[in-house]
């Protein structure tokens, strides 16, 4: 591979032998060497694409000589050329490694940043030991753009050999810069810090008030994007006293009002942050939440993808403030025609999360459009979303109910699936109510393919199976392809089948359970269809009306929460500290998707450098050092109590052929009395539960 490359490079050269030539006489001339010089750096850049280019890394020596030249613009070319270089081809720049180090010491300001810029971006670990006193002294140079370039410099160097930075002692230096009197010394200082805390597996620094108080005042004199390192930095921050939370919450709430998005969520981040040290209860925790409401709303009239971003946020915000959107009009939230779907969806959720009972009859009138939109996924979402409303909000089911009538009347075939879902879920919440839709129901038999949307009708038709004239009919319809369906389906139709038998008695339902549970105990492999089939079994041997107040006792009413707490509480105090980062739009730990070692620029194995020790047991995949943006808790591993072996009851209701004690089993009178066609044989000496005749 070598040798190919090699005679690839030699044949570049050949190319373009007359384009280096040409540039090689021109940094000669005084006239033109700013221009070769701006060629080159052009040339650096597209050093290894598909394009090609000359290969200027052979000129390196004739550009050194430029160097040494007094004119700042000169040098500044040059040393953009090297840091283009540096980046297709750092071994070829070390040759000017010295030379940079000596104009770290420049008395330009600008040739000493840019020098110590180059020098850092060398991609060399050999050179990393050389870099640290550089860096050491440009971050006690008088000049503010030294200190910022120095700040970030310790950032690339760390990601290049952290035991340098660490042995080295720079990071608390760079934390000495967080209280500089010059406000991007500081932002480049917080930016530094930031990135190197989450690559560290230790704990970075510690912000005292006096650092958050300088780090505020840094706020009102920054760019934007200095803003949001300076935010992130103040999530770090943890007030002592009531008093020191309320004064970053005064002083971060402008930015609320910030036109950049990332600004605005960040500060999100940090209000979320400190409304935690607040009482949750209190009028000072309220009156800063409801001041999160309008500029969250603002962000739907930006570009799609930071409305995706808001609404995931939104999401974690109301989980953790339900009162935050309180003030929110949920017209904002109304999906626009334009809009693509993942951000319909995402905006579904919101609109059912502001619903009351004095708006929902307009989320529902609004819903009904989107039931019959051409996007399935996007109709099926709505449709779940009627039926929320239908759960939380009795006033709203009549409207509700209309709206799945109109989509079952349509037929629409992906929305017709989750209409029969909603269906059961209210006749569950509001038990022998709207019957009158049974009829409009069972038409839809036909189109219903789907195993969740087919266990739903099965269990609606198994519950009122003594009020449909045609349950049999339907059932067995369903019975038919027992064997071909899903594990849900299967289930739904055992537990209709034993409703059916037990409401009507009739000899078709008799024939039809008993067969069904033998083709369950002989065919069926999944191991909880089994168990169900047993248990129905056991249950109608014995005393009918102790099977009815089992199979037909009255379901507890079900219970709807608008505001989904899909996310768990400590993942959720993790991802809140990560706005807007990819984990908190994905609602998963740091760790969960990049591993620890992958955080690291360099793959080698970690020296023991004291601070660092056991970081290489932590590498793929920390998630404790991951919550606290990388720093790591190390707690003495508990020793687990030896747990006693568990009972294995369902092994010994299926198939293990393990004898078990007879018992007399008599025969029970009611049982007896209207003839159970389950009754058990009671003439057996020594039971053993065959997986071929478990009944026998």
């Amino acid at each position: 591979a070598e040798a190919t490359t090699m005679a690839s490079s030699s044949h570049m050269d050949r190319e373009h032998k007359g384009d280096l030539q040409e540039l090689k006489s021109d940094l000669y001339d005084a006239k033109r060497t700013k221009k070769a010089l701006r060629k080159m750096v052009a040339h650096a850049a597209m050093l290894g694409t598909p394009q090609g280019a000359p290969n200027v890394s052979v000129l390196l020596p004739d550009v050194m000589q430029c160097l040494e030249s007094p004119d700042v613009e000169q040098k500044k070319a040059v040393y953009l050329f090297l840091s283009a270089l540096a980046a297709t081809n750092a071994d070829a720049t070390t040759i000017a490694f010295n030379r940079m180090v000596r104009d770290t010491s420049n008395p330009n300001p600008l040739i000493r940043a840019l020098a110590l810029r180059t020098l850092t971006g060398v991609k060399v670990e050999s050179m990393a030991e050389g870099m640290a006193e550089p860096i050491r002294a440009g971050l006690h140079d008088n000049d503010p753009f030294v200190r910022k370039t120095a700040a970030l410099s310790v950032a690339k160097v760390f990601d290049l050999s952290p035991e340098v930075v660490e042995s080295g002692g720079l990071l608390p230096q760079v934390t000495k810069l967080l209280e500089d009197s010059n406000p991007h010394v500081v932002a480049n200082a917080a930016t530094a810090l930031n990135e190197i805390r989450q690559r560290a597996p230790f704990t970075v620094f510690e912000m005292t008030m006096a650092t958050a108080t300088k780090v505020l005042a840094a706020l009102n004199e920054c760019t934007e994007w200095n803003q949001v390192a300076l935010l992130d930095t103040l999530t770090l921050f943890c007030p002592r006293t009531e008093r020191e939370a309320v004064t970053v919450l005064e002083r971060v709430t402008p930015r609320l009002n910030h036109s950049n998005a990332s600004v605005l969520m960040s500060a999100i981040k940090v209000m979320l942050h400190h409304l935690s040290f607040l009482p949750q209860t209190g009028d000072l925790s309220r009156n800063f939440t409801l001041k999160m409401a309008q500029p969250l709303c603002t962000l739907m009239s930006l570009p799609t993808d930071i409305q995706y971003t808001c609404l995931r946020t939104l999401k974690i915000v109301i989980q953790k403030y339900p009162s935050v959107l309180a003030t929110a009009e949920v017209k904002t939230f109304f999906c626009k025609y334009n809009d693509p779907s993942f951000v319909k969806m995402e905006k579904v959720d919101l609109m059912i999360a502001l619903a009351t009972a004095e708006n929902v009859h307009q989320i529902l009138s609004e819903l009904r459009e989107y039931c019959h939109d051409v996007d399935g996924s996007f109709a099926r979402q709505a449709m779940r979303a009627v039926g929320k409303c239908a759960v939380a909000f009795e006033a709203s089911v009549d409207q509700c109910i209309k709206i799945i009538l109109g989509v079952i009347e349509n037929k629409l075939p992906f929305v017709l699936q989750e209409a029969i879902v909603v269906v059961q879920t209210i006749f569950r919440r509001y038990p022998n109510q709207y019957e009158g839709i049974l009829t409009e129901i069972c038409s839809s038999l036909d189109e219903v393919d789907e195993p969740g949307a087919k266990a739903a009708l099965v269990w609606i038709i198994g519950e009122y199976s003594d009020r449909i004239e045609a349950a049999e009919e339907i059932l067995e319809i369903f019975f038919e392809t027992y064997t071909e369906e899903e594990s849900p389906v299967q289930l739904a139709l055992l537990t209709a089948l034993s409703k059916l038998y037990l409401n009507i008695q009739s000899d078709r339902s008799v024939d039809m359970l008993q067969e069904l549970l033998q083709v369950t105990n002989e065919t069926v492999n999944d191991p909880d269809v089994r168990e169900r089939a047993l248990f129905y079994w056991r249950l109608l041997a014995g005393d009918l009306e102790v099977a009815r107040e089992v199979v037909l006792a009255p379901k507890p009413p079900i219970e709807a929460s608008l505001i989904e707490n899909n996310i768990d509480a400590e993942v959720c105090s993790v991802i809140c500290k990560r706005i807007p980062f990819v984990s908190s739009v994905l609602f998963k730990r740091p760790s969960d998707f990049v591993s620890y070692k992958n955080l690291y620029a360099c793959p080698k194995e970690f020296k023991d450098t004291g601070l660092l020790k056991g970081a290489e047991t932590r590498q793929n995949g920390d998630a404790d050092a991951l919550e606290n943006g990388g720093q790591a808790k190390h707690e003495p591993a508990a020793v687990a109590a030896k747990a006693p072996p568990a009972v294995d009851l369902l092994g010994d209701l299926l198939s293990l052929e393990v004898p078990v004690q007879a018992q007399p089993q008599p025969q029970p009178v009611m049982a007896a009395a209207m003839g159970s066609p389950f009754s058990p044989q009671p003439q057996v000496s020594t039971a053993t539960f065959s997986s071929n005749n478990p009944f026998s």
